[in-house]
């Protein structure tokens, strides 16, 4: 068998064999599904449901110093899905795109450094939420000075200008190509110096995916269980206060509290981790590993930021109540206002029926 060689997007060499080429076939086949099929279907769903998210927590009822917070996580949400779409999506569906010069530039300086910063700023935005949720619950009596909105957008921008100081090293990842320069059917974009060295893996590896996926995760993961804790020896210290009613409602709130901040953690987790776990493989290189493999499964494992993106509207309306009231009014069915006619209508009828036969017991 002739040992030739295939080169991958970060330039690692591998001789193929029969078994690694058939793995190699479906990983593509895998990379083409999840990119052009599921990943275009979690766009759509995605920037729409961000959409709505952003109405909803612009409405008057809802502004505080959270709805703000999340306003800006929805707005990196659509941007991440709109980059992933044009420079993921959108070459799996037409490949031809990736041999135009105009996509060369696209890629190399907005679309690859892009992406990724709406990836930081995205879960970096998640950080602020829980730090904010942790603040009002566990420093109540410093929440109205420290939980304001505006402070809150200053909030957001010292993460935003944080992100894009971490993420200036993508802008000079890749460079275009001419058409002069390349074969018609090559790619008219390619790594620069600095993607091929040493230097830019290393960044890879401990500057973005560590502080991509770990800190964040063990930030949010902590802050939770203090939430949780705080929330546990509050109804506990208001029980003996309480009606058994009081307390049934109580521990319901409770048990609905942890169920959610532990969803909103773990599904994070989740949808984030194969994408650590395949970039830390890959950045790593280990010989008894075909990069070429691994380059495709990084490609795949992408999926999970793109649906952790694309569920927080659905996550909102299952947990949220007033969430979904406001929804209702969005949308024009106004549901909320109809349960408090009715409620209103029934306890009306009822005074009236009491009235009624006191008038006719009299």
């Amino acid at each position: 068998m002739e040992n030739s060689t295939t080169n991958d997007v970060r330039g690692v060499t591998n001789a193929p064999n029969t078994v690694a080429d058939d793995v190699m076939e479906v990983a593509k086949k895998m990379h083409w599904v999840t990119s052009s099929i599921f990943g275009t279907i979690f766009v759509i769903v995605g920037i729409v449901g961000n959409i709505l998210s952003v109405l909803i927590w612009s409405r008057k009822s809802m502004r505080t110093s959270t709805g703000v917070y999340l306003i800006a996580q929805a707005l990196s949400d659509m941007g991440l899905l709109f980059f992933f779409f044009i420079t993921d999506s959108l070459t799996m569906l037409v490949p031809s795109v990736k041999t135009s010069y105009a996509f060369g530039v696209f890629f190399s300086y907005i679309g690859y450094p892009i992406f990724f910063l709406f990836v930081v700023y995205s879960i970096w935005m998640t950080v602020g939420v829980t730090v904010d949720r942790y603040i009002q619950v566990c420093w109540f009596t410093k929440a109205k000075e420290m939980c304001s909105n505006k402070r809150a957008v200053v909030g957001i921008g010292i993460i935003a200008f944080l992100c894009f100081l971490i993420n200036t090293p993508h802008f000079k990842t890749y460079y275009p190509i001419p058409a002069s320069d390349r074969e018609p059917d090559d790619a008219a974009f390619d790594l620069t110096e600095f993607g091929m060295t040493e230097g830019s893996k290393r960044y890879e590896f401990w500057v973005h995916c560590m502080f991509l996926v770990l800190v964040p995760w063990l930030t949010i993961f902590i802050l939770n269980m203090l939430i949780i804790s705080r929330v546990v020896r509050a109804n506990r210290g208001m029980s003996k206060r309480k009606s058994i009613q009081g307390q049934e409602k109580a521990k319901k709130a409770e048990n609905q509290m942890t169920r959610l901040l532990l969803t909103v953690t773990f599904v994070f987790l989740i949808l984030i981790a194969l994408q650590c776990v395949t970039q830390c493989f890959f950045m790593m290189q280990p010989e008894i590993a075909d990069m070429r493999i691994v380059n495709e499964a990084f490609s795949v494992a992408k999926l999970g930021i793109v649906i952790n993106s694309s569920i927080n509207f659905f996550l909102y309306c299952l947990s949220a109540r007033k969430f979904r009231k406001e929804l209702f009014k969005v949308l024009g069915l106004r549901r909320g206002d109809r349960e408090e006619s009715f409620s209103s209508s029934t306890a009306s009828t009822t005074l009236s029926t009491a009235k009624f036969k006191m008038s006719f017991k009299a």
